[in-house]
């Protein structure tokens, strides 16, 4: 009889021992589904919050790019317009310099011939004295 008892000790314990092991895993499945939880709830929060500054800084770079092109935009019409301006009075200042080049340049054959005509009267002289 010994024996039996000692076998169903034996049993007792190891079923025992069994429940204690079930319910030990079932206690550390639900503190790692906590902590996978904590995680993801860590996790999500972290994802939203820098989704939020990468949203602000778009909206940052967005405006600040705007304001970029506006200012370009404005420089390039102050340089246009001064550009203008300057074509406006060079044109003002180039043009009767051009027109007096132009008589001066049309007047030059007319001065040039009547300077050579005694130079090329003497020439003649001589030329035909010597022949």
């Amino acid at each position: 009889m010994d024996v039996r008892k000692s076998l169903t000790d034996a049993g007792y314990i190891t079923v025992g021992l069994g429940v204690m092991g079930y319910q030990q895993a079932q206690a550390r499945g639900r503190q790692l589904h906590d902590r996978v939880q904590a995680t993801g709830d860590c996790v999500a929060g972290r994802a939203r919050a820098l989704q939020d500054r990468a949203a602000s800084r778009g909206r940052s770079l967005d405006t600040r790019a705007r304001e970029a092109r506006e200012r370009a935009e404005g420089t390039v019409t102050q340089t246009v317009s001064r550009v203008q301006d300057i074509a406006s009075e060079l044109t003002t200042r180039v043009e009767p310099v051009v027109v007096h080049v132009q008589a001066t340049v049309g007047e030059l054959p007319e001065r040039v011939a009547s300077a050579i005509e005694p130079v090329a009267a003497r020439v003649r002289e001589r030329f035909t004295s010597a022949a």
